[in-house]
């Protein structure tokens, strides 16, 4: 595992990343901030879920 200086600076650039394909997102489909939030929450909530499933609780 990372240690937390490593961790940080994974985060860090996962979030950069993530914001880049966010708005490549955006710009290809036209997309509103909304709409680009609402489905990160939604990848969010199946993310939980997959979570949940995988230690058997529900």
């Amino acid at each position: 595992m990372a240690n937390p200086d490593q961790k940080t600076i994974l985060i860090e650039q996962t979030s950069k990343d993530i914001i880049e394909i966010c708005k490549k997102f955006q710009e290809d489909s036209g997309s509103s901030n909304f709409e680009v939030k609402t489905l990160l929450r939604e990848i969010a909530k199946l993310w939980e879920a997959e979570e949940k499933n995988k230690f058997r609780f529900r």
